[in-house]
């Protein structure tokens, strides 16, 4: 069989349809010796360094405008590379003639819309919308994401499948400090006072930054003036006034890295004395899995999705109150003997998100697509 996949973002700024690409395509090629996996893509000679096999084969799609490329380029493509079903991000193919299945993370642009405006388009969300309907079948990451799916797209229940995300257990895992010389060398090229407060996450109002600034100032007058919070991700929307915020503390206490590179990630996890992550809502939570596979013990909110992830390994916090989320980091960096207990048992819970599982399930959509 021949499958087309949709692999634009993989070209993108880092967010969570990134990371699913890398390791769905990855875990596919691996699982699917006898199929062909054909990968659309802008830029085909930089996304096979990320991602390549004997059985994928990379394509250019164009233009990078959607008004064109989904309309016209895409059907002609499935057409000339013969594939059997075709797997689309979010947006499919107006017409079509191969099944196709669409991943949609989540619906929180339709569900929570006032944390999403000046970021989502009303034709972005209709065409949305519109895919779900016209797809064979819709995967989503969540058991959350899929009752939203359900609820607000009135869709078939056999119609939405769950393919979770998953980690990487050879790069998000705990190192030894004895044994790992790249956590000094990441220490030292961000200027890093280890242990440090982590939240991981594009720069946008879901991710409640500036609350969780605020809590950090109560938690550092209290515990240690030296101690920093250190934000690692891409200014998106409305992030203006979270830098405001940030400035109100001393001049160091908040540290914005921008975008990381991949690879510095694990490093940074396994350096941090907590992940805080206070989110209002998500489909996922993959900062919330890859720090728990490194060790990291979690501050979070039980919204959205989070508790699926996070389960009894998170210390869970009310985002929207304060003093909840700045106990919640006092807690962890404080009681050594229950923060062990959470480190080990999201090792443990981490353990059950794996890619090859995620990349199973997809391809079992693919072939019913094509019986």
């Amino acid at each position: 069989m021949r499958f087309g996949i949709d692999a634009h973002h993989l070209n993108g700024k880092p967010q969570g349809s990134r990371t699913y690409l890398l390791g769905l395509i990855k875990e596919l090629a691996r699982l699917t010796t006898d199929d062909r996996l054909l990968v659309y893509s802008f830029n085909p000679s930089q996304t096979r360094e990320l991602v390549d096999a004997p059985n994928i084969v990379h394509r250019r799609v164009f233009p990078e405008t959607a008004r064109l490329r989904l309309p016209i380029v895409v059907p002609l493509l499935e057409l000339v590379d013969r594939v059997d079903a075709f797997h689309s991000q979010y947006i499919c193919p107006p017409v079509s003639l191969v099944p196709e299945v669409v991943s949609i993370h989540d619906i929180l642009f339709e569900t929570h819309p006032d944390l999403f405006r000046g970021a989502f388009s009303q034709r972005s969300t209709w065409l949305i919308r519109r895919s779900a309907h016209r797809a064979r079948y819709v995967v989503t990451v969540s058991e959350y994401s899929r009752r939203a799916l359900l609820e607000h797209y009135n869709l078939p229940e056999e119609k939405v499948v769950v393919t979770p995300d998953a980690v990487d257990p050879d790069l998000f895992r705990s190192l030894d400090p004895d044994q790992a010389p790249e956590l000094e060398e990441v220490k030292a090229r961000y200027q890093l006072e280890a242990p440090f407060v982590l939240s991981i996450g594009r720069l946008e109002p879901r991710k409640n930054l500036e609350r969780l600034i605020r809590a950090f100032g109560r938690v550092r007058q209290r515990l240690d003036s030296n101690l920093q919070l250190v934000i690692a991700g891409k200014e998106d929307f409305r992030y203006q006034s979270i830098h405001e915020e940030a400035e109100r503390l001393p001049t160091g206490a908040v540290r914005f890295l921008g975008t990381v590179p991949d690879k510095d990630l694990p490093i940074l996890y396994n350096l941090a004395g907590v992940l805080a992550y206070p989110s209002l809502v998500e489909g996922f939570g993959m900062p919330v899995l890859e720090a728990m596979a490194c060790g990291t013990p979690v501050v979070s909110s039980p919204r959205g999705a989070l508790p699926e992830v996070g389960g009894d390994a998170v210390v869970w916090v009310e985002p929207e109150d304060e003093d909840s989320i700045s106990d919640g980091i006092e807690n962890v960096l404080t009681d050594s003997e229950g923060t062990a207990r959470r480190r080990a048992s999201g090792l443990e819970k981490a353990q059950g998100f794996r890619w090859r599982e995620t990349a199973r399930r997809t391809l079992e959509v693919y072939r019913d697509c094509t019986n």
